[in-house]
């Protein structure tokens, strides 16, 4: 009862959830894992990654961003892209300042990576320091715009950037900058040129459910949410609260394979460029005597340019409500396509 027949070589687990109208709902995850060849071919790893039930922080939940996204939280309506891992200067040989960037599908994004700096007051008013310079740089939340304000002394007038709560920092007014950090991590087209500027946080890795915009997309839970829905998600909640990657790295439908995906300035090599690879995963529910055959989605795209490897993962989910009782088993079955 409520088991995963799978005998291919990709990791594969379950969770039961509950839609946003109340239906219980049973959700399959596959995971493969390929590494990423000099020419391009992707090549399934001797090490496979499993499903996450849980989401994985770089440090202490709470303190720290995330490095992966739980597997299991729902229903993803688009396919997550995700790039993780540090920029690396060319030839291995420091510098100041480089670019990053990303293409997959009908997405193209570009980061400014700098090294670290401060904001200095001198005699003509307040500047930025020279950037140190850097081999490698975290390309995470941690070296974007955003964090705390914590230069009031009370520390209920402390301010925290919703959208990023473990950025460099920032000051509300402009007489707390001196000595303050400067982003490394920033949109190559949203440079930051005055202490009052308040850029989007950039990155290119899962953004924390707790954090806005992705926060607002739960819906709302007030007083008539109470009365009327508990223990329901809210009348407004919208499924892409569960996609994870940033908004402009979820395209408007689901990958499906065999679409390019390049990025640069994260490897040695300088680019690493492939193709995702052409498989998909069908899947047959027994109820009983009763077998329903559904279809898997690719749910999560993660690059890791630094490895250089790719993770993948489709998902599954069938309404159950009162059948529940009567799942047997779900059996993986693996399916390439041309």
């Amino acid at each position: 009862m409520w088991s995963v027949a799978n005998p291919t070589p990709f990791a594969a687990d379950y969770q039961w959830g509950m839609d946003k109208n109340g239906n219980r709902i049973w959700m399959i995850v596959v995971k493969a894992t390929f590494d990423i060849q000099s020419d391009g071919r992707c090549r399934l790893a001797v090490k496979n990654e499993p499903v996450r039930q849980m989401a994985q922080p770089y440090g202490e939940f709470g303190q720290s961003s995330l490095q992966y996204e739980t597997d299991l939280l729902g229903v993803k309506p688009t396919t997550d892209i995700l790039v993780m891992g540090d920029a690396i200067a060319p030839r291995g040989r420091a510098v100041t300042a480089l670019e990053v960037s990303l293409r997959a599908a009908a997405i193209h994004k570009r980061l400014r990576v700098t090294g670290d700096r401060v904001w200095l007051r001198g005699v003509l008013g307040l500047g930025m320091s020279s950037p140190a310079p850097f081999e490698r740089m975290p390309v995470t939340y941690e070296r974007a715009y955003g964090g705390w304000d914590r230069s009031a002394s009370k520390s209920e007038d402390h301010r925290l950037d919703d959208r990023n709560h473990v950025g460099t920092g920032f000051a509300v007014r402009v007489e707390n900058c001196d000595g303050m950090r400067l982003p490394n991590i920033e949109f190559a087209d949203q440079l930051i040129k005055d202490c009052k500027d308040r850029p989007a946080p950039a990155g290119l890795n899962a953004v924390d459910c707790a954090w806005s915009p992705r926060r607002q997309l739960a819906g709302t839970y007030d007083e008539r949410w109470r009365r009327e829905r508990f223990p329901l998600w809210a009348e407004d909640f919208d499924p892409h609260y569960y996609n994870c990657a940033p908004m402009d790295q979820q395209p408007r439908d689901y990958l499906s394979g065999g679409e390019r995906i390049e990025v640069t300035g994260m490897s040695e090599s300088g680019t690493v460029a492939f193709d995702i690879p052409k498989i998909g995963f069908g899947f047959r529910t027994r109820f009983g005597r009763e077998r329903v055959d559904h279809e898997g989605r690719l749910c999560t795209v993660i690059v890791e340019p630094n490895v250089p490897r790719v993770v993948l993962a489709w998902q599954t989910s069938i309404v159950c409500n009162r059948r529940a009782d009567e799942l047997d088993e779900t059996l993986v079955i693996e399916k390439a396509h041309a």
